[in-house]
């Protein structure tokens, strides 16, 4: 009668805590693709400041936050010329800072700008019945 009733008092506490799991936990999944960097650029090297500034439009290998990226794209100088550049960026959590090279004027050149955040995506798994 004993081993009975040890027997049942297992199963009842298996059963009863089966019946107490948590629910599925959600999980968030984040693409970090590539983006485009729009931002002010500074090309040094000229006859003064004012020349080395302009507007770039970059092209980068990730949008991922606090991390590094590859960065390659054109720049419009405030003195009418053109640029064309290869380098590394940052992607700060509200900012990019890039730094390259200016093939175009041969002069290293840096910039501030943004860059669009990446996607995320929330799923929520249905709870085991």
């Amino acid at each position: 009668m004993k081993k009975f009733l040890a027997t049942a008092l297992i199963v009842a506490g298996t059963t009863a805590s089966a019946g107490e799991m948590s629910p599925p936990t959600p999980t968030t999944m984040t693409n970090n693709d590539p983006s485009v960097f729009l931002g002010l650029t500074w090309t040094f090297g000229g006859s003064s400041p004012a020349q080395g500034a302009g507007i770039g439009l970059k092209v980068l290998s990730t949008n991922k936050r606090d991390a590094g990226a590859l960065a390659a794209g054109v720049t419009y100088n405030f003195d009418g010329t053109i640029g064309c550049d290869v380098g590394a960026a940052y992607n700060f959590d509200d900012a990019t800072l890039t730094a390259g090279w200016d093939f175009c004027k041969s002069a290293p050149q840096i910039g501030l700008g943004g860059t669009k955040k990446p996607d995320t995506t929330t799923y929520n798994p249905e709870p085991d019945t």
